[in-house]
């Protein structure tokens, strides 16, 4: 049985705890902005629209993606995530300057009204989620009728190793399970495509995309703030099996990031050769 990555926001906040402090240096040696440029084209985010639209970027990290939301010309911007020190690290960007941060966890009730939003977008998060389908669900009621929900996410790497050795802090759904889950969270019109770097075409992930229907039933009402869980030091500690798989994970992915980053430096060589 493969295993399922780091399925848990404790042990996904832990590990981008420490990866958050390299991350927009070692980020463009694993996914590229082409690859996120095709999931907001099918998200229907374009110049001529793209100033109308209220965008919540879930999962958003040093803001990549809500960058290149802002290039596109959305004004309109939320960025939600459970990590302080990525999010510090988004603020300081200029582009980012009159967007809202978030502090807060995905995977729980986003701190939302319903029908909030025009697109929630989401790249690099969805498969930290216990539940996606819940997940999904949770971004569509917080979406408008009419709006999109898009994903952009891993599918498994073809080398065995590579794959064996990213299973321990990453989880690999198929194009079929991410679509299940879509229209079992109840979206329509969904739609992928498969997405990948420019320097490494054979290496592709995917961006899926669902529409929420119109005139559906009554959405739910924005959801009560809760008491703050302990502090999570004190609940990973208190679990050797995570910190075991941390553990796992961490060795895994010190062999497997000096391997993609070579594999990608070799790539943009050659393809910055064939362009000149």
């Amino acid at each position: 049985m493969p295993l399922e990555g780091l399925c848990s926001p404790d042990e996904a906040w832990l590990f981008y705890w420490g990866w958050s402090r390299v991350y927009d240096a070692m980020q463009p040696f694993f996914t590229s902005p082409e690859m996120r440029e095709a999931g907001l084209d099918l998200a229907e985010i374009h110049a001529h629209n793209a100033a109308s639209l209220a965008v919540l970027d879930v999962g958003a990290g040093t803001g990549s993606l809500t960058t290149q939301l802002a290039a596109r010309g959305v004004r309109a911007l939320t960025l939600l995530d459970q990590s302080a020190q990525m999010l510090d690290q988004a603020r300081a960007k200029p582009p980012l300057a009159h967007a809202t941060f978030v502090l807060a966890d995905a995977t729980q009730p986003l701190p939302f009204a319903a029908d909030s939003f025009d697109r929630v977008v989401s790249s690099g998060s969805f498969y930290y989620y216990p539940n996606p389908v819940e997940a999904l669900a949770e971004q569509l009621r917080v979406v408008k009728p009419g709006g999109r929900v898009l994903v952009m996410g891993s599918l498994a790497p073809k080398p065995r190793l590579v794959r064996l050795l990213a299973q321990t802090f990453n989880r690999f759904p198929t194009e079929a399970e991410y679509e299940a889950w879509f229209r079992e969270a109840g979206a329509e019109q969904v739609r992928w495509v498969h997405i990948s770097n420019p320097w490494n075409a054979s290496q592709y992930a995917i961006a899926i995309c669902g529409v929420k229907p119109r005139g559906g039933g009554a959405a739910r009402a924005a959801p009560r703030a809760v008491p703050p869980p302990p502090p999570r030091w004190r609940r990973l500690l208190r679990a050797p099996l995570v910190v075991a798989r941390l553990t796992l994970a961490l060795a895994a992915f010190a062999v497997i990031g000096p391997l993609q980053i070579a594999t990608a430096a070799m790539g943009m060589r050659r393809l910055k050769a064939t362009q000149g």
